[in-house]
């Protein structure tokens, strides 16, 4: 308020100039004088109003403190209020727990031998419920599970006993899965599949699932066959089919077995309830071992079928080529151009007047000629068979070098991190000797092949040059 009265004189001062102002623009200054109680008046006047509107607003203003006193007085005793109804809640909440400490005595006296019983069927309510979320027999009995955890829970809650109905509904379930595990059963139900993949907002490929209904033949709780793939049962999904089929063998079995309609049918089946079968699907097939090999192993295998592929030609080629020459070793007379051994002798025919020495050399040169027409490619089938192995070995370090990084990177903790690295490092020295053994034999055959064939010209030739000497003696 002291403000209010510093600033209220001036505001007159400021009317009083304003009127004096007034009267000084207004009159001539020679022809008039000040009129000084006219500028009194006025100023008294304005001087009047500002205390009548500083006195409205203290008033204004004590109003409103009363108001806020009043509400701040009326919070005061609500707190008290809500103290005083803690205070008396906690008391009861004493009491309460007092009284229930007495009631469960009570209740553990009067259960007597029946609270074992009842911490039994809890337990076994509770592992029957585990066991039916994974049992193929849920899957023709759904909803079982669902009543098991609501009576676990509700024998959980320690204020709510089992009735002697559902102590029944619990026996019949056990029964029924011990009953079931022996049947051969077929049934309609949702079947779930992978459908393809796709990728989500995120860049990640996610599987897509899709549900239909089929027919379904069920192997006790081992195992569950449709048509040529092989479910599995989850809780959430249901029935679940396996991603990859099965092999041929398994396939033919599950289709005698789905076909039959009694007697004895053979069938692989799995004691694990599943799980033998989901890892042997994940083992991989001869063409994903070749993948893992990498570039290494893509090489090697490149270079084995271009040794089979020259083995083969040079077979082929020289066994004409000794067809031929045997046939000519049989009619020495009329040689033919078109075979070694006719082109040696078209040498011995065409040097009649030769010495013997000389036309064994001449002779020897015409086979000479020879010989690189016979093994040609032979040497490179020898390299490859002494290269591949030792691709095998590169790609061994590479790959054990990848399993070191991933060891320095990750730690040995995960075996995932180097299967990578071993699996190339083991394919790629596989395929190096697959490569190699046969390709070896391979070169053997081509070898001896040509040998055989040299062994001809050398033996025909021989002999040419005995008549020579013969001739000449």
């Amino acid at each position: 308020m002291k403000y209010i009265h510093k600033k209220a004189p001036m505001k007159s001062w400021l009317i009083a100039l304003a009127c004096t102002a007034s009267l000084l623009v207004g009159s001539d200054a020679s022809a008039q004088a000040l009129d000084i109680d006219r500028i009194l008046s006025a100023t008294n006047s304005a001087a009047s109003k500002d205390r009548q509107e500083q006195q409205t607003r203290e008033n204004r203003f004590k109003a409103e403190r009363g108001k806020q006193q009043g509400r701040l007085s009326s919070m005061r005793n609500e707190r008290t209020r809500q103290e005083n109804i803690s205070n008396q809640l906690e008391n009861q909440f004493e009491v309460n727990e007092e009284r229930i400490e007495v009631l469960q005595a009570d209740l553990a006296k009067e259960l007597g031998d029946l609270k074992e019983l009842f911490g039994v069927i809890q337990q076994t309510a509770s592992e029957a419920q585990e066991d039916y979320k994974t049992s193929l027999i849920s899957a023709q009995y759904p909803g079982r599970s669902e009543n098991l955890r609501q009576m676990v829970a509700k024998m959980a809650s320690l204020t709510d006993l089992v009735s002697i109905d559902e102590i029944e509904d619990l026996w019949v379930a056990l029964q029924t899965e011990m009953t079931e595990q022996g049947k051969i059963v077929k049934f309609t139900a949702p079947v779930t599949y992978v459908a393809g993949e796709e990728v989500n907002e995120a860049g990640e490929t996610v599987k897509l699932f899709q549900t239909e209904d089929r027919e379904v033949t069920r192997v006790g709780v081992f195992n569950a066959v449709t048509g040529n793939d092989i479910a599995r049962y989850d809780n959430d999904r249901g029935l679940v089919l396996l991603e990859r089929p099965m092999g041929s063998k398994f396939t033919s079995k599950s289709q005698d077995l789905q076909s039959a309609s009694g007697g004895v049918t053979s069938f692989q089946l799995d004691p694990t309830k599943g799980s033998l079968l989901s890892a042997f699907i994940l083992k991989p097939s001869i063409f994903e071992k070749v993948q893992e090999g990498g570039y290494v192993g893509y090489t090697i295998i490149g270079l084995g079928i271009l040794a089979l592929l020259i083995a083969l030609f040079k077979l082929l080629t020289l066994s004409t080529v000794d067809g031929s020459v045997r046939k000519q070793a049989k009619d020495l007379k009329r040689p033919s151009l078109k075979n070694p051994l006719g082109r040696v002798i078209k040498v011995y025919q065409d040097n009649p007047q030769s010495d013997p020495e000389s036309m064994e050399l001449k002779l020897s040169e015409a086979i000479l000629k020879e010989s690189p027409k016979l093994n040609s490619w032979v040497m490179f089938i020898k390299i490859i068979a002494v290269v591949a192995p030792l691709l095998g070995l590169l790609g061994t370090v590479t790959g054990m070098i990848q399993t070191f990084q991933a060891i320095t990177l990750f730690g040995a903790g995960d075996p995932q991190t180097m299967a990578g690295g071993i699996s190339q490092a083991l394919v790629t020295t596989v395929l190096g000797l697959v490569v190699a053994i046969p390709t070896v034999f391979m070169h053997w055959l081509v070898s001896g092949r040509a040998k055989k064939i040299e062994a001809t010209l050398e033996e025909t030739a021989n002999g040419l040059v005995a008549e020579q000497y013969q001739n000449h003696s």
